[in-house]
């Protein structure tokens, strides 16, 4: 059996119902996803400003590389 290899990346997007043009807003997610598709809205992390999303974003970026051996 072959397994099949998931890629996962990390989406930063405005929040629906969110007017996204205020970067100290909390109008911004991060969202995990599988392969391009988001699998699971417990995946989605939001209410952040977009300093934060960027933040959160790219220590999970760094994290999947380590673990990864990158």
């Amino acid at each position: 059996m072959t397994e099949e290899e998931t890629n996962v990346s990390y989406e930063i997007r405005v929040a629906p119902g969110a007017d996204g043009t205020d970067p100290e807003a909390p109008d911004w997610q991060v969202c995990e996803l599988e392969n391009g598709v988001l699998k699971n809205d417990a995946d989605i992390y939001d209410n952040l400003t977009f300093a934060e999303a960027q933040q959160i974003a790219g220590m999970w970026t760094k994290k999947k590389e380590e673990a990864e051996g990158a």
